[in-house]
């Protein structure tokens, strides 16, 4: 197999994993009245700080997790023209500092859903090519601006049933992301195309 036809199985197989796990949990907590609930993350209450694990995975609706699982992939593929490993290690960054932050600062209410972890790619897509620089990371830049430009409203508070701190957060997360990964990969190349002499 080559390497080009390893990258996208490996990026598709971490996608598949966050759809074959949101159906899951969406299919069971609504089996079951609303079990998972629970299991969302609530802000400032530390028996809930581990439910960081769990809460992306569950939403509230068919519409809000088809909607949120599109552009989580949408995103993803984005992210994964650099390799699985960037890939995975974006997911898990903007996860764990956008879920501390909604955990610190958010409003005492359960916050669930994927948003956070799409927001944070979206943050991420838009400075990394802005930093970075490179013709594939401005056009994906210039795409995702584009074509998911009204996800910048959803940093507002404009419906209390939305977890707008998660976007703000994951946004804001990723964003910073974005900016240190780009710049280190800035810097290796400069080292490669203008070699000391």
């Amino acid at each position: 197999m080559s390497d080009f036809k390893k990258k996208w199985r490996d990026v598709f197989f971490v996608i598949l994993f966050f759809w074959g796990i949101s159906f899951a949990a969406f299919i069971v907590n609504h089996s079951f009245n609303g079990a998972l609930n629970s299991y969302g993350l609530l802000p400032r209450h530390v028996s809930h700080l581990s439910n960081i694990i769990f809460y992306p995975f569950i939403h509230g609706t068919w519409s809000h997790l088809i909607f949120n699982l599109t552009s989580f992939t949408l995103l993803a593929l984005g992210v994964g023209v650099n390799g699985v490993a960037r890939l995975i290690n974006v997911i898990l960054l903007c996860w764990l500092f956008g879920s501390i932050s909604v955990w610190l600062f958010g409003r005492i209410s359960y916050h669930v859903g994927l948003s956070g972890i799409i927001y944070g790619i979206w943050g991420y897509l838009l400075i990394y090519g802005l930093v970075l620089r490179s013709i594939m990371s401005l056009i994906i830049t210039f795409l995702v601006l584009v074509y998911f430009s009204s996800m910048i409203w959803g940093v507002f508070p404009s419906n209390y049933l939305v977890s707008f701190e998660s976007h703000l957060f994951g946004a804001i997360a990723g964003g910073f992301i974005g900016y240190f990964l780009g710049k280190n990969d800035r810097e290796k190349l400069n080292c490669h195309y203008d070699p000391k002499p």
